[in-house]
């Protein structure tokens, strides 16, 4: 019984370590994910002429909605 029990206890913390790491790299995996399109976007749009541009703000805005 009392072998049982920590095997129990021990299954119960690493599902809760599992889903808090979970939540914690997702949130780090989107935000590398949106900082990488800025630069590429960016990049691109470098090559428009001045006019045609986007600013900072709407590349951002661009990225955030194409990713979520």
């Amino acid at each position: 019984m009392k072998k049982n029990l920590k095997l129990i206890v021990f299954l119960v913390l690493g599902i809760i370590a599992l889903y808090i790491s979970t939540n914690y790299y997702n949130d780090f995996n989107r935000s590398k994910t949106i900082k990488a399109c800025i630069i590429g976007k960016a990049e691109l749009d470098s090559k428009k002429t001045k006019e045609d541009r986007l600013s900072n703000e709407q590349i951002k805005k661009f990225c955030e909605d194409q990713i979520k």
